[in-house]
């Protein structure tokens, strides 16, 4: 009986110590958790900030925006031309900086870029937008002489071809291990570099479910920190653009059309 209660105990100590220490750590996580949406609620006060002096607040994704672009006149919807969140296309075409544009003697947005490009770019976003990423795989194909074009407008636009970040991805997570060191000692273990390998293996999966957060922690985390260097270059970017005086803006007649 004696060596029964001892086996109790012995399974009540290590249980608590389990529980201690997911709770400890769960802490720690949920404590990062609130810095980051923090972070994130801190940078859209800092977007509708500029918004109200630089630009328009009250704008829809489902706005036709009409652009000249090098002379000709194309439209496409706002929530195309801003489907990919923390590009300077989207920066330029998000409302927030609508002030500080430069337009033609239309109104239009004037843009001096290549036409072909420009419209591949809206193409390519928009069937991200509605369409399944198995489907655009040729949406970036061009001419080869119009390549280095095309690649120096995307980056210009901060434009990220998918499918290209998508294998790179896939190729970094096979060479990653799975296992984290065990080299740290739980006192001195961050919520970046704290492993859960003392957990047992159970039918929910504790350690996986805390590592999965944890990697969807750092994601967030790099997300942010990208957001927040992005919004510092978008007034540079803004002035960039509209560089040009409206003078310099010149309007063709080429046999009854206007470019």
């Amino acid at each position: 009986m004696e060596a029964l209660r001892k086996e109790r105990e012995a399974r009540e100590q290590l249980l608590n110590k389990h529980i201690s220490t997911c709770k400890r750590k769960v802490g720690i996580l949920d404590r990062e958790v609130e810095n980051i949406n923090r972070g994130f609620e801190e940078l859209k006060n800092k977007k509708a900030k500029i918004a109200a002096e630089h630009g328009d607040q009250n704008v829809n994704e489902d706005d036709i925006i009409v652009i000249n672009v090098g002379g000709k006149v194309i439209t496409a919807s706002r929530g195309t031309l801003t489907y990919q969140k923390g590009t300077m296309l989207e920066a330029l075409f998000s409302g927030r900086w609508d002030k500080e544009i430069q337009c033609d003697g239309l109104g239009h947005i004037f843009l001096d870029v290549n036409l072909e490009c420009f419209q591949v770019i809206i193409n390519y976003l928009s069937m991200l937008k509605y369409s399944s990423e198995d489907n655009i795989s040729g949406c970036l194909d061009v001419e080869k002489e119009l390549q280095p074009m095309l690649d120096s407008t995307m980056t210009y636009f901060g434009i990220k071809d998918t499918t290209t970040s998508k294998n790179d991805n896939q190729s970094l997570s096979t060479g990653q291990s799975d296992q984290q060191t065990q080299a740290e000692l739980p006192d001195k273990a961050t919520w970046e570099t704290m492993t859960f390998d003392e957990f047992p293996t159970t039918p929910m999966d504790i350690q996986e479910s805390l590592r999965k957060e944890q990697t969807s922690m750092k994601n967030a985390k790099e997300e942010l920190q990208t957001a927040k260097e992005n919004l510092e270059k978008e007034h540079s970017f803004i002035q960039h653009v509209s560089a040009q005086s409206l003078d310099d803006i010149v309007s063709f007649n080429v046999r009854g059309t206007m470019m």
